[in-house]
């Protein structure tokens, strides 16, 4: 049987601090939080199947559960029962598979410009059409300038320091792989009903400028996780990237607050 083991970049020390990257970039995304972090926690970035240095994904139907599960397996592997998950975008769909999965060894949250819904139709269907023209491409060229277009907010669009690392993160995910995400995004539950259960610290990172989650979602998703704390940023989608040092602040400053044991 082929290895499923997604590839996991593990830098520091100190408590647990799971970093799952949105669609369809890898776990560089989030270089300049753990750059900051770092010396105070062991920051653990999983690339999704197909993306960075992770394998191809399996051919079982694809799913986001099976990723959580998959990510829990290698965490037990490198001796990690607890940490704190930060998941922005698609990442944090995927932390709503790790609370299903694993609710007790999740310390502390940070929901990132993501929503507890499951898609619309239309979404849904456009994601669909989306693997099947990266797969029959066999390139992902062509979500390449819709995606810079779509996640950044204005701003950050004219920025080339924001823009050229974004195209280069999209371009190291394999068509299999936007493809695989895409589809597993598509069949993902509705998490709607997990939300009053987290008692855990939560922190809600929302953009206003975001084109993809609007904000109106985002204050729904906090006002139903009493233990939550919102916070805006002045930027699009991808908050830690155009806005790297505030979202970094505030990601540290809920971590200073919070703080877990080491692993």
């Amino acid at each position: 049987m082929a290895d499923t083991s997604p590839a996991i970049h593990d830098t520091g020390t100190g408590s647990a601090l799971l970093f799952l990257h949105a669609f369809p970039l890898d776990a560089s995304q989030w270089d300049h939080q753990v750059a900051a972090l770092a010396g105070d926690h062991r920051c653990l970035r999983p690339d999704m199947w197909g993306c960075g240095a992770s394998s191809p994904p399996p051919g079982d139907t694809p799913s986001l559960d099976a990723f959580a599960d998959r990510v829990l397996r290698a965490l037990d592997e490198r001796g990690v029962d607890s940490f704190a998950v930060v998941g922005l975008s698609m990442g944090g769909y995927l932390a709503f598979s790790l609370l299903r999965l694993a609710a007790r060894r999740i310390t502390a949250l940070a929901l990132c410009s993501t929503r507890a819904t499951a898609d619309s139709d239309s979404v849904r269907s456009d994601r669909l059409a989306l693997a099947e023209r990266v797969l029959d491409a066999r390139s992902v060229e062509g979500v390449v300038e819709a995606n810079v277009e779509r996640l950044l907010g204005p701003r950050a669009r004219a920025e080339v320091h924001v823009t050229d690392p974004l195209r280069a993160r999209i371009r190291r995910c394999s068509p299999a792989g936007v493809a695989y995400a895409s589809r597993a995004m598509a069949a993902r539950p509705d998490s709607t009903a997990l939300l009053p259960s987290i008692a855990i610290p939560t922190l809600v990172v929302a953009g206003r400028a975001d084109a993809v989650i609007p904000s109106d979602q985002t204050h729904a998703l906090a006002h139903s996780i009493t233990a939550s704390r919102l916070v805006e940023l002045d930027c699009g989608h991808l908050g830690n990237l155009e806005e790297p040092e505030a979202f970094t602040a505030v990601l540290a400053d809920f971590l200073r607050t919070h703080p877990a044991r080491a692993s």
